[in-house]
């Protein structure tokens, strides 16, 4: 299996991605089988897609780095939690109360999850 292969379902079990997630992706089952079984690799949009998603380096992501940089790439993306206009107080506060109690490799799972709630009641 590639490293690909192995950050991608690794990354994927953890944020445990569901069907409706892989279409906000613009991903099917039959690629996600694809890219976990190494029969073929995303394009760079998808990877790059997939890297914005996951808030880690492309080079992780590829095998080119060890280091995910959750640091580096989370705030773009908690920035954009924050400022969305139907993330409420309390839904910001629970998410740093998470992010502090956890691993930082978790803050993007947490980030996600607080993201699907905001948007269950604000459907767009």
């Amino acid at each position: 299996m590639t490293t690909f292969a192995n950050r991608f379902k690794l990354l994927r079990s953890l944020h445990n991605l569901s069907a409706e997630n892989y279409q906000k992706l613009g991903i099917s089952r039959r690629m996600v089988f694809s890219y976990e079984n190494a029969p073929s690799n995303p394009t760079l949009e998808k990877l790059v897609t997939l890297a914005n998603y996951f808030c880690c380096s492309l080079d992780y992501l590829v095998g080119r780095s060890d280091i995910p940089e959750y640091e580096k790439y989370l705030h773009l993306a908690e920035e954009a939690f924050f400022n969305h206009p139907a993330t409420s107080k309390n839904l910001i506060d629970k998410y740093k109360q998470d992010k502090a109690a956890h691993p930082i490799e978790l803050a993007p799972v947490f980030l996600r999850d607080h993201e699907a709630a905001r948007d269950e009641h604000h459907p767009y």
